[in-house]
Order: structure tokens, then sequence, then C-alpha cells
């Protein structure tokens, strides 16, 4: 598992989004619904992520020891972006909570 492109490139897009709406307080009602909306559709976008079918759930382990190890490597890597997406989807999430605050 890796994380998808369209989830990084949302996430980079909103955070420069919020940037340029700083600060909050004086940003217009259009800019805050826009950042509502593309703040929930990445948190849509990440769910899906962590709900693919993904190699921790389909794994195997192979017989050789060479093969073993990079298997276990790659598990490793796959749980860390998992692990990143599960604790992306939490801030995200309450990211798009705050926003709804300001309307």
């Amino acid at each position: 598992m890796t994380i998808p492109v369209n989830v990084s490139s949302e996430l980079r897009s909103l955070q420069d989004q919020l940037v340029a709406a700083t600060p909050l307080s004086k940003a217009s009602f259009p800019t805050i619904r826009a950042l509502q909306l593309n703040a929930y559709q990445l948190v849509v976008d990440i769910q899906s992520a962590i709900t693919q079918p993904n190699l921790l759930d389909t794994w195997t382990a192979p017989t050789d020891p060479v093969s073993m190890i990079t298997g276990f490597q790659t598990v490793a890597t796959a749980g860390n972006d998992q692990n990143t997406l599960s604790l992306m989807r939490g801030v995200v999430g309450r990211a798009a909570s705050n926003l709804d605050q300001l309307v």
C-alpha cells in the first residue's frame, strides 16, 4: 500500500487554500464553503484508500529467506502508510469539523 497520489495532491491543495484564506475569520463565505467541500472530499478519498484491500490484507510469506525479508520490509512500509492515512483521516476530519464552526 502506498498513499494515493490524489490524496497527497488534495492535501497539498487544501493546505495551500488554507494559507491563502488566512485569517479564516475574515474569509468570505464562498471561500470557507469551498474549503469545507474540499476537506470533506479529502476525508472521503482518504477513507476510500484506507478501506481498499491492500497488501496488509493479502500478503502471504514466501518460503525463501531473502524473499521473506523483502516481503516483511514491504509489509512494514504498507503498515506505515496505513497508519499515516489513518492519522491523516483524523486530522482532516477535525479540520473539516472546525471549518463547519465558521459558518
